[in-house]
């Protein structure tokens, strides 16, 4: 039986229950400029100086010592005439430490219907919501370069709590809520982010219709761990719902930058729901928000393939055109670019900023919407789901070391090897690399490296280099296009040395199969199959003659193989299922099975990682909690290490011994950020 790396349910206890959780806030006022309320004091200017304001009155206070906060903002009495004003908050940490000043960006994003809101008088303008972490104490000043003095101005400082849940939030609880022309990624409940539905003073209003998407950051952190992220959740979720008067979250999805997805507005993900977005452009649109401050640092992978993801889809129920333009008439109000009344064309897929006098979603994230776009059509011009679009590979040199290839946040492929004394090199950019999915890689026989990746034209793209006595990559070759159009990650294998089997997924959703003999490459031939991930390909000698093992993810969510030729490339047997589930797509490890000799030792992930024997069935689990497809490397004595991005998109290891039947140690970090 060929090895190969399955994604299999692990067996665990179950993790802890999503609760809802209290969040404490903290009001403080300083009234106005005016007519300064309680600690408040009026001095000159600003103490990192604003240009041309340095004689302008500012509003400032200083509280040194308060209870525990997590997220800051600044509210004031709502008045469409306060516009332009600059707002410099620093915090204080539990050693007493004070943080540089950081100015928050008003964030008057729009409120949707709230009559009872209204009537109430409960709206409130307000700053964006800033996640500090852990804080003691906050300082103040804000003064107004033009428009109306803000008044009944008030500090406020909330403390999200804490939940078990909120480390290990288990799988989403909302998936395939409805048929469309892409699939809809799995998204976290407002349960599992700790909503406390108690605080939710909105009744849902909907549309008639979706007509466009509108691409938000939260600004903020861009620090935080994935821990973090429910808590950071209920802190934006006070913030608007109460301290702003929306009576609910303002956006209607949230999407971390590990890619995770979360559901925000309550009233349905699937439905019309108005949310609080982009102020006079709230009905018709879909509000995605990148959590994050993506003015002041790049976007990940992760997050950008999930927004277009959940976006395909919801432009999949109502049969809106991602490249194309809609007509949207503005509500008016707020820091809205257009007066009400005005109908103003926009592209489908639009930016905070071109409806707003706001920089959302920041430069890089506005950066990222013409990708946006073109990621969205191709997920709904193909209607095909992947659920493996990130992933890293390994090989093992002759001399004895361990080869990482991954994929770093700018999208270039580097390499990493271990060192023969123990620990590892650092990371090194193979020359001219920009990869569109995760790489994979080979080693027939511990000499040489071939890595191939799909390149941001949608065809495979194939390099290779010498491993040298050190087993470092050396001088590699070039890159040689491949050719095709590939909606997934490609699969690699060999049957021996100068030997390679690319296998990938085209644009009708089958495997497609590419041969190099030594001397030529022959392909692409179909090999049939409906998938919804990456392959993982296995290179095989049966009685003299060479065949790849090639598994993939069905529709049905079980691993499916079958064997390819090994000299021409075509189908030799059916795809057959497996006993096997899956939930990020499988991958074999990076060698041929000449060097190896054929195994019963499988791998697989879902949220933690385990071995899998194909033949019986059994699994071992190694723990853990991944978010990328895992690469195998096998060594000599039978023992494996195992190679996966972490949920902080670290680089992490551990290794199995079949001598120990367990892990031998747990995940430890090997370092880099990684897509």
């Amino acid at each position: 039986m060929t090895p190969v790396l399955l994604i299999i349910p692990v067996s665990a206890d179950p993790g802890p229950e999503a609760v809802p959780v209290p969040v404490s806030d903290q009001e403080l006022p300083l009234g106005s400029v005016d007519a300064p309320e309680g600690e408040a004091e009026v001095q000159t200017g600003t103490t990192a100086p604003v240009p041309g304001y340095e004689s302008t009155p500012a509003l400032t206070l200083s509280e040194p010592d308060t209870a525990q906060f997590s997220t800051v903002g600044v509210t004031w009495a709502r008045d469409d005439a306060v516009t332009d004003i600059v707002i410099k908050i620093r915090v204080k940490d539990a050693a007493g430490q004070w943080s540089d000043w950081i100015e928050l960006g008003v964030d008057d994003i729009g409120v949707a219907p709230n009559p009872q809101a209204a009537a109430a008088g409960v709206l409130r303008g307000g700053s964006e919501p800033h996640w500090a972490g852990s804080s003691f104490g906050a300082e103040l000043e804000l003064l107004t370069r033009s428009g109306s003095q803000p008044h009944d101005v008030q500090l406020i400082l909330l403390d999200p709590g804490s939940a078990p849940a909120d480390v290990d939030p288990q799988s989403p609880d909302i998936q395939d809520l409805a048929n469309a022309a892409a699939s809809m990624p799995p998204i976290y409940s407002r349960a599992q982010w700790g909503a406390n539905e108690g605080i939710r003073n909105w009744d849902p209003e909907y549309a008639s219709t979706i007509k466009a998407a509108t691409i938000h950051h939260t600004a903020g952190s861009n620090t935080y761990s994935a821990a973090d992220v429910p808590a950071i959740l209920r802190s934006i979720y006070q913030y608007h719902a109460v301290s702003r008067g929306w009576g609910d979250i303002g956006y209607n999805v949230i999407v971390d930058k590990f890619g995770r997805v979360w559901e925000g507005r309550y009233g349905g993900l699937s439905s019309t729901v108005i949310g609080a977005h982009a102020g006079g452009f709230n009905s018709y649109t879909f509000g995605v928000s990148m959590l994050g401050n993506y003015d002041v640092a790049p976007t990940t992978g992760p997050m950008i393939s999930s927004v277009a993801a959940v976006v395909a889809w919801k432009f999949g129920l109502y049969g809106v055109n991602p490249s194309g333009s809609t007509t949207l008439t503005s509500g008016g109000g707020g820091t809205a670019k257009y007066p009400a009344g005005r109908a103003v064309t926009l592209p489908t897929i639009f930016g905070h900023r071109d409806v707003g006098s706001t920089t959302c979603p920041g430069s890089y994230g506005y950066a990222k919407l013409g990708e946006i776009r073109s990621t969205v059509a191709a997920n709904m011009g193909s209607g095909l789901r992947d659920v493996s679009p990130s992933g890293v590979a390994a090989v093992r040199a002759q001399s004895g070391q361990t080869t990482v290839v991954v994929r770093g946040t700018d999208s270039g492929l580097f390499t990493r090897t271990s060192l023969s004394g123990g620990g590892w090199g650092n990371y090194v950019r193979i020359p001219a690399s920009a990869a569109d999915g995760a790489p994979a890689a080979v080693s027939a026989d511990g000499t040489r490296i071939d890595v191939v990746v799909r390149g941001t034209d949608g065809g495979y793209w194939q390099n290779y280099a010498a491993l040298d006595g050190n087993g470092i990559p050396a001088q590699w070759r070039g890159w040689y296009s491949l050719g095709g159009k590939f909606t997934s990650a490609p699969g690699v294998g060999a049957t021996g040395p100068n030997t390679l089997g690319i296998v990938g997924r085209g644009t009708d959703g089958a495997m497609w199969q590419m041969n190099w003999t030594g001397s030529a490459f022959l392909g692409w031939t179909s090999l049939g199959g409906s998938t919804i991930s990456a392959p993982a390909v296995q290179g095989q000698v049966v009685s003299g003659s060479p065949r790849y093992v090639v598994s993939a993810v069905g529709a049905d969510s079980r691993v499916w193989i079958m064997t390819a030729n090994g000299r021409s490339p075509g189908a030799t047997a059916s795809w057959a299922a497996s006993r096997f589930s899956s939930s990020l797509g499988p991958q074999t490890d990076g060698a041929s099975s000449a060097t190896v000799g054929a195994g019963t030792l499988s791998i697989g992930v879902s949220g933690g990682a385990s071995f899998a024997n194909p033949t019986d069935g059994k699994t071992i689990a190694l723990g853990g909690r991944v978010s990328s497809t895992v690469a195998l490397v096998r060594m000599p004595d039978g023992s494996v290490w195992a190679f996966a991005r972490g949920l902080d998109g670290q680089l992490w290891m551990t290794t199995w011994s079949p001598g120990s039947g367990q892990a031998s140690w747990g995940w430890a970090p090997v370092g880099g950020q990684l897509i």
